[in-house]
């Protein structure tokens, strides 16, 4: 009962802290709006519009610029530079030691694998089974 009583007090904690924060939030808005708005009080509506208009075309003529220049490509020294991968040397070696013995034969190495499959078919087989 106890632990119920905790859960249920927690779960209420967070969802608070979540509005809290979205109330301070709200808050902060409406104080940088009304701040705004009392700095902004003295200037005609014609001059708030001409400051935007200049900034905007400004803006724009940048971005025009900016996305013609890279177009042309006219400047060369500010450009990326692509360079390539060199890789190293040792990359497609595995690194596995060559072995001292000589390989075997194809005869050796079929005897091999026919004695491989007799054991198993022994391990497999009821009398093999016996000295397992």
């Amino acid at each position: 009962m106890k632990r119920n009583a905790k859960q249920k007090k927690e779960a209420p904690k967070n969802g608070l802290l979540i509005l809290g924060l979205l109330a301070l939030y709200k808050w902060l808005q409406k104080a940088w709006a009304q701040w705004m708005s009392n700095k902004t009080k003295s200037t005609s509506k014609r001059a708030v519009t001409i400051a935007l208009v200049i900034f905007v075309s400004l803006t724009s003529s940048y971005c025009i610029y900016l996305g013609v220049h890279a177009i042309t490509g006219k400047s060369k020294g500010n450009a990326f530079r692509v360079t390539p991968i060199k890789r190293p040397r040792h990359l497609t070696e595995s690194g596995a030691m060559e072995s001292p013995l000589p390989p075997i034969s194809k005869q050796d190495y079929r005897r091999i694998q026919k004695f491989r499959l007799y054991m198993d078919s022994l391990a497999r087989s009821p009398s093999g089974q016996k000295y397992l």
